[in-house]
């Protein structure tokens, strides 16, 4: 099994390396919150271990865009923060666990064991308008033909599904795909509805004039 570690504090991240070693479980650490965000996404890891605060994307937003990209993996959140409000945002985000730091690693090795143990529920696979998207193969299957995307592609395409017959904005898009700290150009956004346009056929996404993108139902 392998786990991905985003938490900025080295040391940290290192302890509960070791302390997955210890229950046969392989690791990879990264110290940012975005490149970690990048590598959950276009990774498959069987669980993810996830600081709250951290540079450059906080938690919160990593847990929110995770789900809404159809991101399955189990959660488990590491935080120093104490308050309970903080913890039940997290898990209403999509985090599966909570657990404050400072904890000792027979508690955090229980908590994982016990999260790996729990079957998978949550549903990889969403459709609309003729259009079906598999979050954990990242293929899209149109007319039955299957359309294999890149993560950023797949994020898009699900949030459109999501949103059925509802327009998506530009602003919309940036902040559950790219995330709310997002400082790149924001054309980055029409660059990605291109592509799916490229992939899927011109007719399946329906650019909706002074609002926005939606999936079209009748292509």
């Amino acid at each position: 099994m392998h786990a991905l570690i985003i938490d900025d504090e080295n040391d940290i991240a290192l302890t509960v390396a070791a302390a997955l070693q210890r229950i046969d479980i392989e690791s990879t650490i990264i110290l940012d919150g975005q490149e970690g965000f990048d590598a959950a996404v276009t990774n498959a890891y069987d669980l993810i271990l996830l600081d709250l605060l951290l540079p450059n994307r906080n938690g919160f937003d990593i847990c929110r865009s995770l789900r809404s990209a159809g991101v399955a993996t189990p959660i488990l959140c590491l935080s120093a923060k104490t308050g309970e409000f903080d913890e039940i945002e997290a898990l209403e985000l999509g985090a599966d666990d909570y657990l404050r730091k400072p904890f000792s690693i027979e508690v955090l090795q229980a908590r994982i064991t016990a999260l790996l143990r729990r079957p998978r529920t949550t549903a990889d696979a969403a459709a609309y308008a003729g259009i079906r998207y598999d979050a954990s193969t990242r293929e899209a299957e149109v007319e039955g033909a299957a359309i294999h995307l890149t993560p950023r592609e797949g994020q898009v395409l699900a949030q459109l599904i999501q949103a059925g017959d509802r327009p998506l904005s530009k602003g919309e898009l940036l902040s559950r795909v790219w995330g709310d700290g997002y400082g790149g150009n924001p054309n980055v956004v029409e660059v990605y509805i291109r592509y799916l346009r490229q992939k899927l056929g011109r007719d399946r996404v329906d650019t909706i004039p002074r609002t926005g993108y939606r999936l079209r139902q009748n292509p």
